[in-house]
């Protein structure tokens, strides 16, 4: 049995937890996303899925297109006083698990994956009086930042994520800014590793026409290394992200954006978050529209979007990607709704290979409430492909030779 005496370090620990910076319980927040579904093919097996990974084709329609159980948590905990100097972290953990077996764990064959997305501390009112800097916050970790997407095809067309610092919400009058440093890649212990690293200045809120605001983002990207290796060279490049919003739209809005890089910043979506270092050359340019509409009056709701964009290399011949889709709803009720999603994607490498894949599906949904962003969202649903031959193997394979398919399934979908 344990003496008093041997219990006093474990006392002494519990009780430094009350005695350190105070943390606003009352304002501890939680909120996430979490998918899971479950399905088969008319050809027997397994739910799969049709468009990943088909070069240079970048997005997927999602609505029955969707082949894993996914789920991400944020934790936000506040510090100090809600009326004076305040200072808050953030954590994201997202989960992905494949839906095999009842146990799945990350040490059986990547079944199951844990990854951290985002931890950083981010604070605030140290400038009052300032009229620029009043409501300015400064923040120090990995975070997302100035994150944009098309829901329907989980497609981010914008994101400049990763590990940096940065200040936020300056305010000029006619615009805010925000200013943020990143950097990615390198070994702290490997002295010839190239060092991703970008500065970036942001401005939004700018009135540019009735119910209409214009932002943008400008990113510098370089590469650092410490090596003295001749052949470890690094490069440089820029992107440019510019968007404008238009509110009271058929009752919705609408995103109009376009994307610039090059040299470093040449690319898809991956970019500028996982920038490289290293010399590139070439250029790029992507335009996206993202129309949502929700007539009043009426029980129909849904999405429209569009995509083109062109990327070089370095080579004589660009990779073109161009995709259109809608996913219309209509609410019987505030419960009881079915949506149809309809999405074409073509693409063509700068091989000359030119794949295509179309895809349509019919899901009979419940929610708790009318509308196309009601969630949680419980869904019966069916969803069936083409493709031509330059889209190679779709769907893991199971339709054999050929060039269409079709899947079914339950699924249910939640945010708060």
């Amino acid at each position: 049995m344990q003496s008093n005496k041997a219990l006093l370090p474990l006392a002494l620990a519990i009780g430094s937890l009350f005695t350190a910076t105070a943390v606003r319980a009352d304002g501890i927040d939680v909120h996430g996303y979490v998918r899971s579904q479950v399905g088969g093919t008319t050809a027997g097996g397994n739910l799969q899925c049709f468009g990943e990974g088909t070069w240079p084709i970048r997005s997927k329609y999602r609505l029955g297109n969707e082949c894993d159980n996914f789920a991400s948590i944020t934790t936000s905990v506040p510090f100090g006083k809600s009326d004076g100097a305040w200072a808050k972290f953030h954590q994201t953990l997202s989960f992905k698990e494949k839906g095999k077996q009842p146990w799945e764990d990350t040490t059986d064959n990547k079944n199951f994956n844990i990854a951290s997305e985002q931890a950083y501390i981010e604070a605030g009112g140290f400038f009052d009086g300032s009229p620029a800097l009043d409501g300015a916050k400064l923040w120090v970790g990995k975070r997302f930042y100035n994150r944009h997407d098309i829901h329907m095809s989980d497609y981010y067309y914008w994101g400049n994520n990763g590990t940096g610092a940065g200040i936020e919400e300056i305010n000029l009058g006619a615009a805010k800014v925000s200013l943020a440093y990143f950097q990615n890649g390198g070994n702290a212990n490997a002295v010839d590793d190239i060092v991703g690293k970008r500065v970036s200045a942001r401005f939004y809120d700018v009135n540019v026409n009735p119910n209409g605001k214009l932002e943008g983002e400008l990113v510098l990207l370089s590469g650092s290394t410490a090596s003295k290796d001749a052949t470890k060279e690094t490069g440089k490049g820029t992107m440019l992200f510019l968007q404008h919003t238009q509110t009271g739209l058929v009752g919705g809005w609408n995103k109009a954006s376009l994307v610039i890089g090059e040299k470093l910043g040449s690319g898809f979506e991956w970019l500028p978050s996982y920038q490289g270092g290293g010399v590139a050359k070439g250029k790029s340019w992507r335009l996206h529209d993202h129309f949502y509409f929700s007539p009043a009056g009426t029980k129909v709701s849904g999405v429209v979007t569009a995509s083109y964009g062109r990327a070089n290399f370095g080579g004589d011949n660009d990779n073109v990607w161009a995709s259109v889709g809608i996913r219309p709803q209509y609410n019987y009720s505030d419960l009881h709704s079915t949506a149809v999603e309809i999405g074409y994607d073509q693409g063509k490498t700068d091989g000359g290979s030119k794949p295509k894949i179309a895809k349509v599906t019919v899901a009979q949904q419940l929610t708790l409430q009318s509308g196309f962003w009601a969630r949680p969202a419980l869904r019966a649903f069916v969803t069936h492909a083409k493709w031509n031959d330059a889209a190679g193997t779709q769907a893991n394979g199971v339709f054999g030779t050929k060039k269409s398919g079709t899947t079914y399934g339950f699924q249910a979908e939640v945010w708060w």
